[in-house]
């Protein structure tokens, strides 16, 4: 076989003649691949796009089925479930129901029944009776009463000087000491009158004692006496005072002067 761009034979020189037959050859396979596909290629896409693997399942099932036992033994035939696809089962729809209109029944019109009328009762007129005035009597005391004067308050008020105003003490063995200045010079019959109140059990209670010194310290008996809710707090003054007695014996304080002013402490 030479080469077709060759025109003269390189062995023997003749004139070399093309091979119009491959050219048909090629030509008429080109032309049966063009029918067959235009002719095949619609059947082929309509084939492919109404395949069903349903059908073809239930197809081999039923020709497996007329296969005769022996041959069923011999070959092993698997059987094939096919998927259905779920149907979608409708919604219903809700129908409105009408509403029926209820109708009016007029109501029946009372007739009002009349009320007796009562007739009024003659009530006699009283007749004045005459009334008998009598003196009014005022009672006149015996004696007036004579008013006792108050001696005028020549002292001047005490000061505070301890302990602090509002100091702490702790236990029953703490010593409270209360301590003040006068500039008073006390005479036989008077003395500091020292008042202290506490709340005991909510009750308003109190303490008085005379002294003729300038201090005084609390008695151990009064510890925890003032009521926790209050935080154990008592409260002091001082005030000179004339002693005395009633007339019933019993000892009183006249006072010379103001109070001195108001202190704390807590004992707890």
């Amino acid at each position: 076989m030479s080469s077709q761009g060759l025109r003269v034979c390189p062995a023997c020189g003749e004139r070399l003649q093309h091979d119009w037959q491959r050219t048909v050859l090629i030509g008429g396979v080109i032309a049966v691949g063009i029918v067959v596909g235009v002719i095949v290629g619609p059947w082929l896409f309509r084939t492919v796009r109404d395949f069903r693997p349903e059908v073809v399942v239930s197809t081999v099932q039923a020709v497996v089925t007329r296969v005769p036992t022996a041959m069923l033994k011999v070959v092993d035939v698997p059987s094939l479930t096919p998927s259905l696809t779920p149907s979608i089962t409708p919604t219903p729809t809700n129908t409105p129901t009408t509403t029926p209109t209820p109708s009016l029944t007029p109501t029946p019109t009372l007739t009002p029944t009349p009320t007796p009328t009562d007739t009024p009762t003659l009530t006699p007129t009283p007749t004045d009776t005459p009334t008998r005035a009598y003196p009014t009597w005022t009672a006149t005391p015996k004696t007036t009463p004579t008013a006792t004067p108050t001696p005028a308050p020549t002292a001047a008020p005490p000061i505070p000087l301890e302990p602090e105003d509002g100091a702490p003490f702790e236990g029953a063995r703490a010593i409270v000491k209360l301590g003040w200045q006068s500039s008073h010079t006390l005479k036989p019959d008077e003395c500091y009158l020292i008042t202290l109140r506490w709340t005991e059990q909510g009750a308003p209670a109190s303490n008085q004692v005379c002294e003729q010194n300038t201090s005084w310290f609390v008695p151990e008996a009064l510890y925890l006496r003032a009521d926790q809710e209050t935080e154990r707090v008592y409260f002091w003054t001082v005030q000179v005072v004339r002693q005395g007695t009633d007339s019933g014996g019993q000892t009183v304080y006249v006072p010379l002067g103001p109070a001195s002013e108001e202190w704390s402490f807590y004992w707890k």
